[in-house]
């Protein structure tokens, strides 16, 4: 039975993520539902790459969509290749196109989602909120976001993130006790609106070019026809533009400059999007449904409720720890490896002794106590190699961000 894992399901879709929903358009079109499973453990440890999505086959991990399509395809001798029949020249056209995809989808959906803090704090923020676990739900989204911003810093569209207005730096560090509540939120609704609308204003004949580059040559390629490359057959580049663009035109946003240009402009290209969903993901799955909730509509895809998947303990302690700042850097287990010739366990490939989690455990216990206790990093922190670990000094708690000051919200010292 193969394993799909993935981030979770939001903005009405069965994944948070393009990439993610690229893997489960091609997996249910391709392979019966009885033959793999579908895990919205929204866990990147779980992959040997890091990413998602990732597919488990027996004891052999693989991430990415490119390596799980390899994977699929070698596995099935050719029958779960969806390009199986391409001649040169599309191979060259699908490889040209889905370098594209993800050169240019990718920064658009950053922006939409991710640095226009209306759209994160509205929409985003809250959709995380659904799919993670304390105290990822602290941790991840806000480096989710800092990733977006770091990939999109090229274009000179910071305005688009209030917390960066008028060119003050956005950090998460400078979060102190009690004000963990986002700049935006903290804003007056007059001050709220003129920010808003400035910024796009100023920005938006930019952000209208970025998505007519991105969208106008897919629309060429598409010509009416009901698939990318030939209008007869689905192919791998279809399943990797569904992603990218079912994420630019179907979440419901504040800020909806991108599915605006999508349906203002590019009506085919909207209708290419709407069918193909429908095909691959059933019906359109609400955001406040999760998989194994009750009335969950996405009922074409083989859901696995993640709180019943058999993934060893080790693994999730591990996903818990690596998500801590700085005890993370201190901790590097050693990563799932991909194989396609072993067959013995993955667990021996991941190192873990009981009595490494019990010591680990009470030490976190007493950082943790002294920390709610005194509302300073212990220290004994502060004798640490700290350059070693890409720091000039050690840290302070509110170099936590949102973890710390939550932490120091609750210090319990008189």
């Amino acid at each position: 039975m193969l394993q799909l894992h993935v981030w979770g399901p939001g903005f009405g879709l069965p994944s948070i993520d393009p990439q993610c929903l690229a893997a489960i358009a091609y997996l249910s079109h391709l392979v019966s539902k009885n033959e793999w499973e579908l895990v919205a453990s929204s866990d990147l440890t779980l992959s040997p790459t890091r990413e998602l999505p990732a597919l488990r086959d027996g004891s052999i991990w693989i991430g990415g969509f490119q390596n799980i399509l390899h994977h699929l395809q070698q596995k099935s001798g050719g029958l779960w290749d969806l390009d199986h029949d391409c001649n040169d020249r599309d191979e060259a056209d699908i490889f040209a196109y889905t370098s594209f995809i993800e050169a240019h989808g990718q920064p658009l959906i950053d922006l939409s989602l991710y640095v226009s803090s209306e759209n994160y704090y509205a929409s985003t923020r809250p959709a995380y909120s659904h799919l993670l676990r304390w105290p990822q739900t602290w941790l991840l989204p806000p480096k989710r976001r800092a990733a977006a911003k770091a990939r999109t810093e090229h274009l000179n569209l910071s305005s688009l993130d209030l917390d960066t207005w008028n060119g003050e730096e956005a950090n998460e560090a400078q979060f102190a006790a009690g004000t963990e509540i986002p700049k935006l939120a903290r804003l007056t609704q007059q001050r709220v609106s003129s920010l808003v609308k400035q910024p796009q204003h100023a920005t938006s004949f930019t952000l209208n070019s970025l998505a007519e580059a991105f969208l106008e040559p897919l629309a060429q390629l598409l010509q009416g026809q009901r698939y990318l490359l030939h209008g007869d057959q689905m192919r791998s580049l279809d399943c990797l533009a569904l992603g990218y663009l079912s994420l630019a035109l179907l979440p419901e946003v504040p800020q909806s400059w991108l599915s605006q240009s999508m349906k203002s402009t590019y009506q085919p290209l909207c209708r290419y999007v709407e069918d193909l969903a429908q095909d691959c993901f059933g019906d359109i799955l609400p955001t406040k449904d999760r998989p194994g909730s009750k009335g969950m509509t996405g009922r074409t895809l083989p859901w696995k409720d993640p709180r019943t998947d058999n993934i060893e303990v080790s693994i999730r302690i591990r996903s818990s720890l690596e998500s801590l700042p700085y005890v993370g850097a201190l901790y590097h287990p050693t990563p799932l490896q991909q194989s396609t010739t072993t067959s013995h366990d993955h667990l021996s490939r991941v190192p873990v002794l009981p009595s490494m989690f019990v010591g680990l455990a009470a030490s976190v216990t007493a950082l943790t106590s002294y920390v709610l206790y005194t509302g300073e990093i212990p220290p004994l922190l502060h004798h640490l190699n700290w350059p070693s670990l890409g720091r000039q000094r050690p840290p302070r708690l509110v170099d936590l961000g949102e973890a710390g000051a939550m932490l120091g919200a609750v210090r319990f010292r008189p």
